[in-house]
């Protein structure tokens, strides 16, 4: 069932009571409510409207708990504004400070997104070059994968964010740098040393090489392809091995990736069969990567969510992978990875856009309200919101397409970290 903007009537301040859902209908830095929309829980909440000089608000009785006072029974109550409480200034300094730390997680996710720009322009002018000269291509992404070990490695905390692709930005090789973004963070988590992370990077970026010797319309076919198509299909993983090999440069271990990334630890994979004893961590960590983004941005899975795909490769895949490799994948990215549309305990939608990680159940999430601008859209720390949590992850198609479009203008979920140092 979709969730649609609701229908609101103005009613006056003094007919409100706690259980009535309101909406402030303006912008959300001139109160000192966390949200703009919310349900009336106190008394002293009321009191802070009148004292707002607010004389009526939206009101949306069927998300409402209770019914505003009627009309004819409304008390009249004339209170003059009082000298602000010591409890009142601790608030507006706790409001200046939330703005404060709002602002700062927009600055991180600037540079972040900053920093994306900079890395997917890399990696699309090293793949343009992959027909042509495979070996200038993987020299040129050996310095790409170092600059981001060397980052990654070097702080302790890095924060997974979800980044707001351009439109017209139709490539962009999201998938190739998600996988690499992705494998890199597990295999740091894993505590694989330098050398090791280069070969995982090299590995994840280039892990569908072989799909250059593979016809496009087999490619393009997914689970439609015949027996013949699906086994000319499995051969990307050897013409990568192949490939890679040619241009001298991929190191064995990055290699090792190419050809056994779709291995399965059950034997299940190809194109060897191999058990998971005998598929190198590296190449078990760029499978569980690979098969994630996989599911999030696929054409085949365009209505996944990253919460639905988690719980598919924990749920109904677990014989495939290696289970301390999925569980501590599943941690660094959350309960709801970035990316995952989210109804609020409060009614809001939302959108996740970066995990806490000492707190996988309280992320940062991007608040739709149809009265701001999306440009200046409510950024919510959850852990700024004792009373607010995140009720279930949303189905895109189960959003209106308004929401959509404020919250997530593209299908595609790209990843990439910052530095919370800086």
């Amino acid at each position: 069932m979709a969730v649609d903007p609701r229908q609101g009537v103005w009613i006056p301040v003094d007919r409100l009571r706690p259980g009535v859902f309101i909406s402030l209908a303006g912008r959300w830095l001139d109160h000192n409510f966390l949200f703009n929309e919310f349900r009336i829980t106190s008394d002293k909440q009321i009191q802070t409207l009148r004292d707002m000089g607010m004389d009526k608000v939206l009101c949306y009785p069927s998300r409402s708990t209770a019914a505003p006072l009627p009309a004819q029974a409304a008390p009249v109550v004339v209170v003059p504004p009082p000298a602000p409480s010591a409890e009142e200034v601790a608030e507006t300094e706790a409001r200046r400070q939330r703005i404060e730390r709002i602002s700062a997680t927009r600055e991180k996710l600037a540079r972040c997104e900053k920093a994306y720009g900079k890395t997917a322009g890399a990696i699309r002018n090293l793949m343009q070059r992959l027909h042509a000269s495979p070996r200038q291509a993987a020299e040129m992404a050996q310095e790409v994968v170092a600059e981001t070990v060397a980052a990654l490695i070097g702080n302790q905390d890095v924060v997974l964010h979800l980044i707001g692709q351009k439109r017209g930005d139709e490539n962009a090789y999201f998938h190739a740098l998600n996988v690499m973004i992705l494998a890199l963070m597990l295999g740091k988590s894993e505590g694989l040393g330098e050398a090791a992370l280069q070969d995982l990077g090299m590995g994840a970026l280039f892990h569908d090489l072989g799909k250059l010797r593979v016809p496009d319309p087999v490619l393009k076919k997914g689970s439609q392809r015949s027996r013949v198509e699906e086994d000319f299909y499995r051969l990307h993983t050897v013409y990568g091995e192949q490939i890679g090999t040619e241009t001298a440069v991929l190191s064995p271990g990055a290699l090792d990736i190419l050809r056994h990334h779709h291995e399965h630890v059950d034997g299940s994979g190809f194109p060897d069969g191999l058990p998971g004893a005998r598929v190198s961590v590296e190449a078990r960590i760029v499978a569980i990567a690979n098969r994630y983004d996989n599911l999030c941005n696929s054409a085949e899975n365009a209505g996944m969510t990253p919460a639905e795909a988690l719980s598919q490769m924990f749920r109904k895949e677990t014989k495939w992978w290696d289970e301390p490799l999925l569980q501590r994948f599943i941690k660094n990215l959350g309960v709801f990875p970035p990316g995952s549309i989210v109804q609020l305990s409060n009614g809001a939608i939302g959108l996740v856009v970066a995990v806490n990680r000492s707190e996988l159940l309280k992320p940062s999430v991007l608040i739709y309200d149809s009265s701001v601008p999306k440009n200046e859209a409510n950024i919510v720390d959850l852990v700024d919101a004792a009373e607010v949590k995140i009720e279930r992850a949303v189905r895109r198609d189960a959003v209106a397409p308004e929401v959509v479009e404020y919250l997530a203008p593209r299908h595609q979920v790209i990843y990439f970290y910052s530095d919370p140092a800086r």
